[in-house]
This record gives C-alpha cells, sequence and structure tokens, in this order.
C-alpha cells in the first residue's frame, strides 16, 4: 500500500519541535483497505442489548399466553364433552330407573327403595306400608277409545299420585295400569287405611281424555312391616293379594 509522509515546517523545527514524520493515508486508500478486511462483529450497546432482551421476552410471553388460549380452548371442549357424557349417563340410568310413560320411578327402583326403607324402619322401630294400585276396568279404556287415551289416563294417574302422596312417601308405577305407594315411617296399618283412602280419592273420579269423560276407580290393597314379615318381596305380594279381595268384595280399599 502506498504511503505519503508529511515532516515538520522549518519554523517549527526552530522553535523546538523534533523532526517526526506522520503516517499520512489518503482516504481513497483507507476505503480501499477496510474493504479488504475481514468482517467483525459490531460492538453494541448497551440499550441495544435491552432492547432485544426486552423483544424476546415479549415473544416468549406471547407464545406463553397463545398455549394458555390453547389450553383454555380444549378445556373448554373437554368440559363441554364431559357434560353431554354425564347428561347422557344420567339420562340412561333415569330411563332404567323411570318409567318412560309416565315418569314414574320403575319397579326394580322400587324393590331397591324399599329394601333401604325396611333395614332403616327396623332400626328406628318404625314401621313401613306398601299400598298396590289396580286401575278399575282400564281394559275398557284402550278397547273404546285406543291406546293413547289409555297412555293418557295413566299420566293423569301419576300426575294426581304425585299431587296426593305424603311427602318422603314413593309412587311407582308397576306395570300396565298397577301402581304402587311405598309409605315411610308409619304407625301401623290405621296410617296406612288413612293415606289408602285419601290416594282413591283423589285419583277416583272424572278424566277428560281427546274430548272423553271417563270415570275412573281403583282398588288398593295395603300391608305393613314387621307385620308381614321384613322380605320386600313378601311385602309387595301381599299388598298385591289384598288389591285383588279389594276388587273381588268391591270395597276398593282392603288390608292384608
Amino acid at each position: 500500500m502506498d504511503k505519503s509522509y508529511t515532516y515538520n515546517k522549518p519554523d517549527e523545527k526552530r522553535s523546538g519541535y523534533e523532526n517526526t514524520a506522520q503516517e499520512y493515508w489518503p482516504p481513497h486508500h483507507c476505503h480501499k483497505d477496510l474493504a479488504n478486511l475481514d468482517p467483525a462483529p459490531l460492538m453494541r450497546s448497551e440499550r441495544a442489548e435491552l432492547l432485544e432482551a426486552i423483544a424476546s421476552e415479549q415473544r416468549q410471553l406471547k407464545n406463553a399466553q397463545r398455549q394458555i388460549e390453547i389450553l383454555q380452548e380444549k378445556n373448554a371442549c373437554l368440559k363441554q364433552k364431559i357434560i353431554r357424557i354425564a347428561k347422557k349417563y344420567a339420562d340412561t340410568r333415569r330411563y332404567g330407573s323411570h318409567d318412560e310413560l309416565t315418569g314414574l320411578p320403575t319397579r326394580s327402583f322400587l324393590r331397591e327403595r324399599l329394601k333401604q326403607t325396611i333395614v332403616l324402619a327396623t332400626c328406628q322401630q318404625r314401621q313401613v306400608g306398601i299400598l298396590f294400585i289396580d286401575l278399575d276396568k282400564f281394559k275398557n279404556v284402550n278397547d273404546t277409545w285406543g291406546h293413547a287415551a289409555g297412555d293418557k289416563l295413566l299420566q293423569e294417574v301419576a300426575q294426581r299420585l304425585r299431587v296426593c302422596i305424603r311427602h318422603g312417601d314413593t309412587a311407582c308405577r308397576y306395570g300396565g295400569d298397577e301402581f304402587v305407594v311405598l309409605l315411610r315411617d308409619i304407625d301401623g296399618y290405621k296410617t296406612a287405611l288413612a293415606v289408602a283412602e285419601k290416594i282413591r280419592t283423589c285419583v277416583a273420579g272424572p278424566y277428560v281424555i281427546e274430548g272423553h269423560v271417563l270415570d275412573l276407580t281403583v282398588s288398593i290393597g295395603t300391608s305393613v312391616v314387621p307385620a308381614e314379615g321384613q322380605n320386600c318381596e313378601d311385602l309387595i305380594n301381599q299388598a298385591d293379594m289384598a288389591m285383588y279381595v279389594a276388587k273381588a268384595e268391591n270395597s276398593r280399599v282392603n288390608p292384608v
């Protein structure tokens, strides 16, 4: 590379300046030489480094927030799925334990509830009653006005049963036109017969079904635990037999 030199002026020499040559690089040589140098990392200021660090943190925070949003979306979907499954499970259990037509508990539900009630009543030295209810001449309704009218009548009877039973008692559809009411915590036949008479009066008499006025009577048989033993099947069977006796004697309500 070409170099140029300058020297002290004569008057500078006389005044005592040393004869010191200074290297001088012309501008065009500087640019040319800088172009031939290997690139080196530039020194950055602390401010630039801080800004870059902040930007990096913001990117990480944004990514984290997005991950949280994704998890929240998945959690919401999972929650809805669990709700649907739980509802389906509850519906399945309800359809298994409740009659689809009337909405009342079924025979299987009655048996389980009766077993539990008998155990509790035995511990508390109380009594449990069963009312076995049959709709008189229900077949005539189906034969005369059709099964749709019969189904509507069953629904109306079930609704009246819900209204007139005592709090804590359980009304079930046992099958066909038969209903059973489980009486909890009674003093004996006196209480059972009083409730049976109330139900007979409430359920009987006229229904308006699809424009037809239907007069209805019911026959009710009663049984009480522990008078008939501790077995729930025996208790139901005893009430069933008492109901047939009431129907045959036209007495409407009959104890065992």
